[in-house]
């Protein structure tokens, strides 16, 4: 793009071009609320859609299936309806280890801190979370298969998908009309996919993160490293016993200390939202574009189901 001229388009023309990305994301959110939701009434009405498994582990399979199938053809034809060269943010940056080491750190203690600030939305609004029972049990062949599946989706389909998503096509389109509001937009959309606010806010962080992470390589590849290693960080203190959280401390303390050696070093250089970011037209036409209006009346009702009142 940065060959070319710019093209001028008109205000219908940008939301057209919103709705094609809009409309996947819509399909997103209402199909994970309806796995979400609608797994306690398959397990009692229409037991032969879980073959045989247990609900969690069935969930935890579909939502892998889900992930996949809204990547690969909802996202995949907008990509196409926008002509995106979404190959070009899948090339290698050739990063030095040392440099993805920095941003994994920087990543893990972003999502850690802003995740224990979120917490208070539990007493202060009494908000119900995603719970698994099963994290950290390997008694039985049943609970192992559990622990694999919420690997496999949270740790490896999720980061992929998530990324090729929202920074490879949402803030590919969005940087477009302005590079820092495709940072920018795509972190707001990025947190309202989430189901609830205890997610959209370390959503939002870690997406921002993200975000510019995309836009510094120009590539998604970094921001799957980053997002993978977040994921398995929080997988690994869901399933570590109790009495070795001793050496969970220690490796948060140490991640916590590397990050700022990087920082205070500027080993990491993601640059900052500036110019462009907060212009008030473009965000305009992408909140009032159908599609992100219904996914925002969506998160509302995601944000109201999951307070326990």
């Amino acid at each position: 793009m940065s060959m070319k001229n710019p093209v001028v388009i008109t205000t219908k023309q940008a939301k057209k071009q919103v709705n094609h990305f809009g409309r996947a994301l819509l399909l997103y959110i209402l199909l994970f609320m309806a796995l979400r939701y609608g797994m306690p009434y398959i397990s009692e009405y229409a037991p032969f859609m879980l073959f045989g498994m247990d609900p969690e582990l069935a969930m935890l399979v579909y939502s892998s299936v889900l992930m996949l199938f809204l990547a690969l053809i909802p996202f995949n034809i907008a990509s196409l309806f926008l002509k995106l060269n979404i190959r070009d943010y899948l090339k290698n940056p050739r990063l030095r280890s040392d440099r993805v080491f920095a941003l994994n750190c920087i990543g893990i203690v972003i999502t850690l801190t802003v995740t224990s600030m979120s917490t208070l939305f539990y007493f202060f609004f009494h908000t119900q979370g995603t719970a698994y029972s099963f994290l950290g049990n390997f008694s039985t062949n049943e609970a192992i298969y559990k622990n694999l599946a919420y690997f496999v989706f949270f740790v490896i389909v999720k980061p992929i998908c998530d990324e090729y998503i929202f920074r490879g096509i949402i803030q590919r389109q969005l940087g477009h009309y302005g590079r820092y509001f495709g940072v920018l937009g795509s972190t707001v959309l990025y947190a309202i996919a989430q189901t609830n606010l205890v997610d959209a806010v370390p959503g939002f962080a870690l997406g921002w993160f993200l975000a510019l992470i995309t836009l510094r390589y120009h590539s998604i590849r970094p921001a799957i490293q980053v997002h993978m290693a977040v994921s398995l960080v929080l997988f690994a203190l869901n399933v570590i016993p109790g009495n070795y959280l001793w050496v969970v401390t220690v490796v948060i303390l140490l991640i916590y200390i590397l990050a700022g050696l990087f920082l205070f070093q500027k080993r990491v250089d993601t640059g900052m939202v500036r110019y462009g970011a907060t212009e008030w037209k473009l965000w305009k036409i992408l909140l009032t574009s159908l599609s992100i209006v219904m996914c925002i009346a969506l998160f509302i009702v995601n944000v109201v189901l999951s307070l326990q009142i």
